[in-house]
């Protein structure tokens, strides 16, 4: 890893490059959007990226290096986003987990997986589209199991993957 590396907490002035990440480490994945209902639709939206750093009930963290955005990360173990996404008390939700293509398998990814505090949770959470066959590799390889028991139309297009800490 990268010895520049830092994590901060997001700003601001930093949302419309995660949103440029976001959307260019998402659009492959876009025909989710086609295949599924409007609940399960991936969203990519410069207000969902500009709560993630603005209000309380989201960790966000940023993964820099030298003054560029590696990487970065947003979720929730509050029961207001858990009830949002079928998750239980103790869960933390990973709503994104975004590294720049220049830097993925660098082990940006795992550190800000490894900065989620887990001192009071019993499990992570995180949904992948299926045909977003690295994410799911990525989630596999630290542990994450698939996780059965929602709603069948959940299944034709999303795997929800989860790591008990």
């Amino acid at each position: 890893m990268d010895s520049s590396l830092l994590l901060r907490k997001p700003v601001e002035a930093d949302v419309e490059n995660m949103f440029m990440m976001l959307e260019k480490s998402m659009s492959p994945y876009l025909t989710v959007n086609s295949s599924s209902s409007k609940n399960l639709q991936l969203i990519l939206d410069r207000n969902v990226v500009k709560d993630y750093v603005k209000m309380d009930v989201y960790l966000c963290l940023v993964a820099q290096i030298n003054s560029e955005i590696a990487g970065w990360m947003a979720g929730s173990s509050k029961s207001e986003i858990l009830s949002e996404h079928s998750c239980s008390p103790g869960e933390f939700y990973i709503e994104e987990i975004v590294v720049d293509s220049h830097y993925r398998r660098g082990g940006i990814g795992s550190f800000l997986l490894s900065e989620i505090p887990n001192d009071r949770l019993k499990a992570i959470v995180a949904d992948t589209p299926l045909i977003n066959k690295q994410a799911i590799a990525f989630y596999e390889k630290r542990g994450f199991v698939k996780v059965l028991g929602l709603p069948e139309e959940f299944y034709k297009t999303w795997e929800r993957m989860s790591k008990s800490v």
